[in-house]
């Protein structure tokens, strides 16, 4: 019978955190500007729903090198849960100009939600200078031991010892 009151206990605490959430759908790219020859990358990010039927933008104007990709989070800090799924495209541009990412579309408890069209400007690339992406989930990890982090910090701390005399002996 705890355990059944206990399991009773954490469904409520779970749903009553769920129904104080709402559910959004909206869309990042990583530069609002780009030159000629470069690749941008476009994030149609739905949190805290179950999406159903994603149906993308038609990228007219546009080249695309990679996608639909996917990915998903779920985070619960001190009680709050926050999920979400994310369908992301790196695009090219075919030509310079200013363009138009239309709303891409998903289903959510048989309703649709949609996101805002962005705007985007290319612009020539007479250098050809590449760029990359700024993404916003690159993680930079550091794989040395705990340990390194402070060697450099302990020479400076740590006292330098003197060097000990060499007693002479003398044979008779």
């Amino acid at each position: 019978m705890k355990k059944l009151n206990t399991l009773i206990a954490c469904f409520l605490v779970f749903t009553t955190t769920m129904l104080g959430q709402t559910e959004k759908f909206t869309v990042e790219v990583s530069n609002d500007s780009i030159l000629l020859g470069n690749t941008i990358e476009v994030s149609f990010i739905i949190e805290n729903a179950d999406g159903r039927t994603f149906t993308n933008p038609n990228f007219e104007g546009f080249d695309i090198i990679s996608g639909p990709n996917s990915s998903s989070s779920f985070s619960m800090i001190n009680g709050e849960t926050t999920r979400s799924f994310t369908y992301s495209y790196f695009l090219q541009p075919k030509d310079v100009g200013t363009y138009y990412i239309e709303p891409a579309s998903i289903e959510v408890d048989g309703k649709f939600l949609e996101t805002k069209p962005v705007e985007l400007l290319v612009v020539p690339n007479p250098d050809g200078i590449i760029q990359k992406p700024n993404r916003k989930n690159e993680f930079n990890f550091d794989f040395r031991s705990p340990g390194d982090f402070f060697k450099e910090d302990r020479k400076e701390i740590e006292p330098k010892k003197k060097a000990k005399k060499k007693r002479k002996t003398y044979r008779i």
